[in-house]
């Protein structure tokens, strides 16, 4: 019990510090406990300790082979989730139709609130044995791969599932920093640069040939300032970001820098390497410029509708939720320095249970979420987006797209999209970039010296954490 237990307050700690970071960061609290968690059960049981849970410690199963559908019988599942709005209704309205179509599965369906607190709540229900047998959450890595969980890299390889349709970049974002699969994607993002039409007009910016790199971003944004302003609005700005720690660690990995490395299991944060740097000298050029506001980051989306920015990089689920303002948007792909990509965010699905039964039911379950025709449904109905590659030649596809062109720049990210390494002071990592790049913005540090000072401090606390 004291073994699990440490464990899981850890698990609590690291999600606290999760409140504070931006939704674009996947942190991962624990150290791994192995490659297979029944085999950690037992091996726990054996040495006179208990897991902690509700549910006793289970022999070894070969889980890429399904159960004889003979020894099955019904279950009953409890599912959080931690969408709401367009999201949560497609999400229980696909959950409602499978749960009415078997007879073996029944869902039991909770909303758990948003990101934050259904990390709160799970990390709690762990530590009294009262956790969800599935959840659709954000950061699922965090804890199932903090506990061991690696059930889900056995459990893709099933006949009839096609991992290989998945795009490799996702896959990405569903491993721990082991690099094992312990979730699923349902609800991917990337951050896709919107922008004014009426602005970039008035500039005279021609947006079919659209700035590629951020150096031609930059005179684009220029143009704007000059002659953008469109409304004449006090306080207008050529550019803005929600997130600025998505942001710069997807600007990192264009520039060369994959903000933490692994090599033999060591984990080293790189994000104050020479390439790291030129991406903050870039960053400062730009509140120099008077093209950014200082740590003005979090009115971005409402300065955006207002009429009174001309880019903003948010979440490209921003495309379903923007049907009905009073400007023209638009979107392009996301200017590189090096080389494209783009961060993934959003949500995954896990399967915390341990009973064999109804982790049967469980994949049952997601793999009906999966389906591409399901999958698909769901994207186009929230703007999260598709994780097969084959839903991408969809006549559902071709139709969204020439109702909302917006739709094929986010589609198109998905082939360089990118996903960081994730470990335990990940809440940390971005926590201190974010103060890093504040600093930066002010001009109370140099770039420099900001991203050493973060880095320091985050190398500080994993050398503490490892003692």
């Amino acid at each position: 019990m004291m073994k699990r237990t440490t464990k899981l307050t850890a698990l609590l700690l690291a999600v606290l510090l999760l409140l504070f970071t931006v939704v674009g960061c996947l942190p991962a609290p624990a150290a791994v406990n192995g490659s297979d968690s029944r085999e950690d059960a037992a091996a726990e049981t054996a040495e006179g300790e208990t897991s902690g849970t509700t549910e006793a410690a289970l022999p070894a199963v070969d889980l890429t082979k399904a159960m004889d559908p003979a020894e099955r019988t019904p279950q009953t599942l409890e599912v959080w989730y931690a969408v709401s709005g367009t999201s949560g209704e497609k999400f229980t309205e696909q959950a409602t139709a499978f749960d009415e179509a078997n007879d073996l599965v029944s869902l039991n369906l909770s909303y758990s609130g948003g990101s934050n607190d259904t990390a709160t709540k799970v990390s709690a229900a762990l530590l009294t044995g009262t956790e969800p047998d599935v959840a659709l959450m954000y950061a699922g890595p965090s804890f199932t791969g903090s506990l061991g969980n690696f059930d889900m890299a056995q459990l893709v390889q099933r006949e009839g599932f096609n991992k290989d349709d998945i795009y490799p970049g996702i896959w990405d974002y569903c491993k721990y920093f082991n690099g094992e699969i312990c979730a699923v994607p349902y609800g991917i993002s990337t951050p896709v640069m919107y922008y004014n039409k009426d602005i970039l007009a008035a500039a005279g910016v021609d947006m079919t040939n659209p700035p590629k790199t951020w150096a031609e971003f930059y005179d684009v944004c220029l143009q704007c300032l000059e002659k953008g302003n469109v409304n004449g609005m006090d306080g207008f700005t050529a550019f803005d970001v929600s997130e600025t720690g998505w942001l710069f660690k997807s600007m990192c990995m264009q520039n060369g820098c994959p903000v933490v490395e692994v090599n033999d299991g060591v984990i080293t944060p790189v994000f104050n390497s020479p390439e790291a740097l030129e991406v903050a000298e870039y960053w400062k050029s730009l509140v120099d410029a008077g093209i950014m506001g200082a740590s003005e980051h979090s009115a971005a989306e409402n300065k955006f509708l207002a009429g009174n920015l001309a880019f903003v990089v948010m979440s490209s689920n921003r495309m379903s939720r923007w049907t009905d303002v009073d400007i023209n948007i638009g979107a392009i792909e996301m200017p590189y320095f090096k080389q494209q990509s783009v961060a993934l965010g959003g949500n995954v699905l896990v399967i915390f249970t341990q009973d064999p039964q109804k982790i049967e039911a469980a994949w049952d379950f997601i793999t009906y979420l999966l389906q591409p025709e399901q999958n698909l449904d769901f994207a186009l109905s929230t703007g999260y987006l598709p994780v097969r590659q084959s839903e991408l030649d969809s006549d559902a596809v071709t139709a969204a797209i020439a109702q909302n062109e917006m739709y094929a720049v986010a589609f198109k990210q998905l082939s360089y999209a990118w996903a960081y390494v994730h470990f335990e002071q990940m809440g940390t990592m971005d926590l201190q970039i974010a103060d890093a790049l504040s600093r930066i913005e002010k001009g109370t540090k140099e770039p420099k010296q900001a991203l050493d000072d973060a880095l320091n401090k985050l190398v500080t606390e994993m050398e503490f954490d490892a003692q």
